[in-house]
């Protein structure tokens, strides 16, 4: 210690002083710190699924216990770590991470390959964790707020292409490979004759290193010129609508074919009668000109035309084959992303991520939607709410489903007829603040009954209470883990969040049983 020379009344803090820890790592923190917490939710987890990932039979290479990798997960990402690399260096400096993994010192790789071979259970673990606070009476089902925000892509906005962009990509790669392939032959392995792509690594051995990242991006590339085109084809709810619009057009046509048939066949039946009641007196030619054929008839040609038009364009409504635009396009980096619009103006690469919160923020679904409309997004998320609701052993039903005007529409309202729903088909403020209803023209003849449900003094009460419900949510989940995603692929990036709504709830659940009286 440093010699002041001078008697000050501080402190002592000697550290070349001898300090022994308790033996049990246990006792290193108190009980009330957030890996006691972690330990003790993961205890009464049902892990069989993640074990079923490992072999029985006590072979092969040594593994770290499931439970002890996912609660330093859960307790790190807590704590707003989620880099693998950073819970590798947290285990060092960690007190927590240190009692959690037993002094031991997980790499960043067993992590990264854990959360990799698991990513299909985590949906699971979120349902499993909703379930503990459904025990604890934390589920409030008398209004359930649904809403949508963008997340940033693990893509930069410059890796976008157009479709003639990722064809050239396809294309330029697949001859690279060709002409690297070429030079595998036999007389072809000398060092002047190695072909491109390759290196040399020892006597006999060529390195495919190079080669396989092309592969990669081939098939990224491919991936992404398929989801253009999946992304021109509309919605099932829209083709749903123009099915149904085109089976009336054609079955306008159909009536109209059969009226104008009907009325010209009746021409020609009467003049068949009135011509042989002048041939059974004797006069010939008297019932004037004789009228077309029913096959000549031009009205009948019309109707037989437009109803051909109206059935192909049925089958085509079917059976839709829509070209890409030439503007629309696709991340080369991470395929399944999409621009989008950002919370703060401009574009962004990312994925449109939608919850539906009860009190307190406890989140009942975090799904991942491809559409940076959240128009489409209500009826999945409402389905998908009940049946985690049904997973979790949550008895009940949701009161009220809250959604803001970007969920509006007829196609929604139908589907969801038979529940309480309340969705603004105006601005907000018009919605929660004015005492008086919107005028009905400036509703969609659709809507107009949501916009009556709003209007009463109950429906503007309940939906008053959507912006607290939810809005809060998003902000605790982007205050603690920010906006930016890790993983590539709706695949990965699904079991991201489902991680991330998992470690929100499981706080919540911490916070909950920290204001119950002991």
């Amino acid at each position: 210690m440093v010699d002041y020379g001078v008697r000050f009344n501080f402190i002592s803090c000697d550290r070349e002083r001898v300090l022994s820890l308790p033996p049990d790592v246990r006792q290193w923190l108190p009980p009330q710190h957030l890996c006691g917490k972690v330990l003790a939710a993961v205890q009464k987890l049902d892990l069989s699924a993640f074990l079923a990932g490992y072999r029985a039979d006590g072979q092969g290479h040594a593994a770290y216990p499931p439970d002890v990798v996912l609660s330093l997960v859960l307790y790190c990402y807590s704590k707003g770590i989620r880099s693998s690399r950073r819970i590798e260096a947290a285990c060092l400096d960690d007190v927590g991470c240190r009692i959690i993994a037993a002094n031991q010192q997980i790499d960043h790789a067993t992590i990264a390959r854990f959360l990799r071979r698991h990513r299909h259970r985590l949906e699971s673990l979120f349902l499993q964790v909703l379930a503990l606070c459904g025990r604890r009476g934390m589920v409030d089902l008398s209004a359930v707020a649904v809403d949508g925000s963008p997340m940033h892509a693990n893509a930069a906005r410059s890796s976008n292409r157009t479709l003639q962009q990722l064809e050239a990509v396809v294309a330029d790669g697949e001859a690279r490979i060709a002409r690297s392939m070429t030079g595998l032959a036999p007389d072809t392995t000398t060092a002047s004759a190695q072909p491109a792509g390759l290196r040399r690594v020892g006597r006999n051995e060529l390195s495919w290193g190079p080669l396989a990242r092309l592969g990669d991006r081939i098939a990224r590339a491919r991936t992404a010129r398929d989801n253009l085109y999946e992304r021109a084809l509309p919605s099932s709810g829209e083709i749903q609508l123009k099915v149904e619009a085109a089976e009336r057009m054609v079955a306008r046509a159909e009536q109209r074919l059969a009226a104008v048939t009907a009325a010209h066949t009746t021409t020609l039946q009467a003049y068949a009668r009135r011509t042989r009641q002048d041939q059974a007196v004797g006069r010939q030619r008297a019932n004037g000109r004789p009228p077309v054929a029913l096959h000549a008839k031009a009205s009948v040609l019309r109707q037989r035309e437009r109803l051909a038009r109206a059935q192909a364009g049925l089958q085509n409504i079917r059976n839709p084959h829509p070209t890409p635009s030439p503007r629309t396009r696709a991340s080369l980096t991470d395929p399944q992303s999409r621009l989008m619009l950002g919370k703060r103006g401009g574009y962004v690469q990312g994925y449109n991520v939608q919850i539906a919160s009860t009190r307190n923020q406890l989140l009942l679904t975090i799904e991942l939607q491809d559409n940076p409309s959240d128009m489409t997004a209500l009826v999945p998320v409402v389905k998908r709410t009940q049946h985690n609701c049904a997973a979790a052993g949550i008895d009940g039903q949701v009161a009220a489903w809250l959604a803001d005007s970007g969920y509006a529409s007829a196609a929604n309202f139908a589907a969801l007829n038979d529940l309480p729903l309340f969705v603004s088909v105006t601005q907000e403020y018009r919605q929660t603040h004015s005492p008086h209803p919107p005028q009905p023209a400036s509703v969609p003849a659709g809507q107009r009954d949501m916009a009556a449900r709003l209007a009463t003094p109950a429906g503007r009460e309940l939906y008053a209470r959507r912006s607290a419900l939810v809005e809060p949510g998003f902000a605790q989940l982007f205050q603690r883990f920010g906006r930016h995603l890790h993983y590539r692929g709706a695949t990965s990036v699904d079991a991201e969040i489902k991680l991330l709504g998992a470690v929100h709830n499981l706080n919540k659940l911490f916070r909950h049983d920290a204001k119950r009286p002991s």
